[in-house]
């Protein structure tokens, strides 16, 4: 029998698993519903979902739960770490939230920066250590490899590797890895502490210990861990915790992460905002009942219209289609869909205090204005070619042929029945 969620978590609980068994046939785990306050010690699992199936079967209170691969070689080696830490359950997003029910989803992902705060440490998974070539050629295709012992493993000689795999390339990732109180990382079954992995990279790219990954350049012109570095190098003892920062800079920053969800790009860095922004922020966000352009569009509201502490304003500059680093962190390219974009959110008041019910109205009237009555024939050609006017103009040279012939049949019938009546005049 498969597993079914109880019901839906309120926002001051979490929802944790036990290991139960865990051995090369079962991944068993007892789940149990907990107060945040309650400092259940456990630890937050960080890692990339990917894109396979969920096709590897686990065990939630003895029933079936399928999860990606990646996720059960995940399992099998963080939980096995449990025997010897210093917590007991784990937090699996995944997992712990139910995906399918949109009002927990949306709760619990307004609450995931405390998630992760609250946990005795985050669990960073890495992924396999990497097979030789040699003995990769002999493995059947067929199966998803899930467990590869680390006999020999060097973090060292595989720190290019293990800073440049994709989890350093997901949005969701930032906030997991920066706001947590500590973090290990894992390969298979090694494991280090953050320190030392930032160590491994500053050795590996000849840096010093305090460089900032914002605004310096590294002191050789080595590529080879550039993609860790943002966030290995933020957890910087003179730094952490304090690393709120304006939404308007961690867009830039952070624009070449990715995520499946357009809608993340916003809602994964919320936990990492400045306290007086968030309090805005969070009278609309996360609400995945949001469309993506919605989102966009009150997240461009907030940009313009409340830019206390945007980067933009400390420089003096206004945001316009121009500004590529931002509109890229919010996964927007051609410039004239980021024109109509800035052109809604003029249309907002975003600061009038107006309930997100009727923001979402005004949007929603809005989006059936464009589509009714359409925009202008210099946006509409920028956004979709030229193909609208010549459709306009097509539509209208029929109306006018309809038009013509209309009245051409109207005269021909009038003079037809005028020459009757002539006809039968003379008759008589």
């Amino acid at each position: 029998m498969d597993f079914a969620y109880d019901s839906t978590l309120v926002s001051n609980e979490l929802r944790l698993l036990q290991p139960v068994a865990v051995n090369n046939q079962f991944l068993r785990f007892k789940t149990r519903r907990v107060k945040r306050e309650s400092r259940t010690p456990y630890t937050a699992v960080s890692y990339t979902w990917g894109n396979e199936d969920a096709s590897e079967v686990i065990y939630l209170d003895n029933r079936r739960f399928y999860v990606r691969p990646n996720l059960w070689s995940c399992l099998f080696y963080i939980a096995q770490a449990a025997r010897n830490a210093a917590w007991d359950y784990l937090w699996v997003d995944a997992i712990c939230i139910d995906q399918t029910n949109g009002a927990e989803r949306n709760s619990q992902v307004r609450l995931m920066d405390q998630t992760y705060r609250d946990a005795v440490c985050v669990s960073v998974w890495l992924g396999l250590a990497t097979l030789p070539e040699d003995i990769l050629r002999h493995l059947s295709t067929q199966m998803p490899i899930k467990r590869v012992e680390s006999d020999g493993f060097d973090w060292f000689d595989s720190i290019v590797d293990l800073s440049n795999r994709p989890y350093w390339s997901r949005v969701w990732v930032i906030q997991e890895f920066l706001i947590g109180r500590d973090v290990n990382l894992y390969c298979s079954d090694s494991q280090v502490n953050w320190t030392y992995f930032q160590d491994l990279i500053c050795r590996e790219t000849g840096i010093n210990q305090f460089y900032d990954a914002r605004h310096d350049s590294p002191l050789r012109d080595r590529r080879s861990a550039r993609a860790a570095l943002p966030l290995v190098m933020g957890r910087h003892m003179d730094k952490h915790p304090e690393i709120l920062q304006p939404l308007c800079d961690l867009l830039i920053d952070h624009h070449k992460s990715e995520c499946k969800d357009p809608r993340d790009r916003v809602f994964a860095l919320l936990g990492l905002i400045t306290t007086h922004e968030r309090g805005f922020l969070s009278i609309y966000f996360p609400d995945y009942t949001l469309t993506e352009d919605h989102v966009r569009i009150i997240t461009l509201a907030h940009l313009t219209q409340f830019p206390e502490e945007s980067r933009m304003a400390r420089n003096g500059e206004n945001i316009t289609p121009d500004s590529e680093e931002l509109f890229l962190g919010l996964g927007v390219g051609p410039k004239s869909e980021r024109k109509r974009l800035l052109r809604r959110a003029r249309k907002i008041d975003y600061l009038s205090g107006n309930s997100p019910a009727q923001i979402l109205n005004i949007l929603t009237s809005h989006d059936q204005m464009e589509e009714y009555e359409g925009e202008d024939w210099e946006e509409q050609e920028e956004v979709y070619g030229t193909e609208p006017r010549r459709s306009l103009t097509k539509t209208w040279l029929i109306m006018f042929v309809i038009v013509i012939t209309t009245l051409a049949v109207g005269w021909w019938i009038a003079k037809t029945n005028y020459l009757k009546a002539a006809l039968r005049a003379v008759g008589t």
